[in-house]
């Protein structure tokens, strides 16, 4: 149940994450007003300072993967979101296939 929970809280995250970049999209398309452009770059570009130091503390994590660049990019646009997905399934495929079968056989 917390696992569930918590991938659909990650989730969530991701798609509020995705509606804030198109949002910060429309802003540079000019489609809202002149108080709230600023604000709304302004909050882009510290979002993109986070996420880049983000990437810069858990390189080690992305540099074992498939497809690094693309775990790159995601991080920049998702940040601790998807950070948190590929750490939790690190530590699943870091987990042996047979756990319980040592303890069976002594």
């Amino acid at each position: 149940m917390q696992g569930a929970g918590m991938k659909a809280m990650m989730w969530g995250g991701k798609l509020l994450a995705l509606c804030f970049w198109l949002v910060f999209g429309a802003t540079l398309g000019g489609w809202l007003g002149a108080p709230f452009e600023q604000l709304i770059q302004l909050l882009a570009v510290f979002l993109l300072l986070l996420h880049c130091v983000q990437l810069w503390l858990f390189s080690s994590l992305l540099r074992g993967r498939s497809n690094p660049w693309l775990d790159r990019f995601l991080v920049l646009l998702f940040g601790i979101f998807h950070l948190y997905m590929l750490r939790s399934s690190a530590v699943v495929q870091s987990v042996p296939a047979d756990a319980t079968g040592g303890a069976a056989n002594a």
